[in-house]
């Protein structure tokens, strides 16, 4: 019985601490403008993240709040690139859907091959942000590298991710209390694994 409650317990202070940050995260995005605050709360939130997935002890708003600060104009750039990123693959597949000419839609097939590499580098752009001590164009380049050599574990961050959404897409109510932390967590948590097996690598 004590093991049971000992369970319990454990699993309380694990949803309480992801509510928590998820608030954090919402509140410090609104206080950006969204516009200006996403990326910077986004970026904070992982590194708190990081912290409990290596098991360290840590005050969570003084850890959100310096990360917030210290990485605003940094998670800004990356965040500026990635929406310009996608944007202009997301253009390039709707002038290619409006052109009649058959040689332009040759070029479908290798945007939307971009497109999903995009997604997918998504996945790895916030760990690789609080994890390493690199720019924003290392940001991305070790993004890019880490989810090309882990095609495993790349896709088992979009089927966990697909299904946490889809579930938060069924309990909408789930959406202010675990819509960011809980995939924050499951991603940090696979990143963090391949960090640790390639750590000696220099990428």
């Amino acid at each position: 019985m004590e093991g049971f409650m000992n369970g319990i317990h454990r699993i309380s202070v694990w949803v309480l601490r992801l509510m928590y940050v998820n608030l954090l995260w919402l509140v410090f995005t609104f206080l950006g403008l969204v516009i200006l605050g996403l990326f910077p709360a986004t970026t904070a939130m992982f590194a708190v993240v990081r912290k409990w997935v290596m098991k360290q002890d840590i005050y969570v708003f003084q850890t959100f709040w310096t990360v917030y600060k210290s990485e605003f104009i940094k998670s800004n750039w990356v965040g500026l690139i990635l929406i310009a990123l996608g944007s202009f693959l997301y253009s390039n597949i709707k002038i290619i859907e409006v052109i009649s000419m058959p040689i332009f839609k040759l070029l479908y097939i290798p945007n939307v091959i971009l497109i999903l590499i995009f997604l997918l580098t998504l996945f790895y752009i916030f760990p690789v942000l609080v994890h390493f001590h690199v720019g924003v164009k290392g940001v991305i380049k070790n993004a890019v590298i880490l989810m090309t050599i882990n095609p495993i574990a790349t896709l088992i961050m979009a089927v966990f991710t697909g299904i946490f959404f889809f579930i938060t897409f069924k309990f909408p109510g789930l959406i202010p209390f675990f819509s960011g932390s809980v995939p924050a967590f499951l991603l940090m948590t696979l990143c963090n694994y391949t960090f640790t097996k390639y750590q000696k690598s220099d990428y």
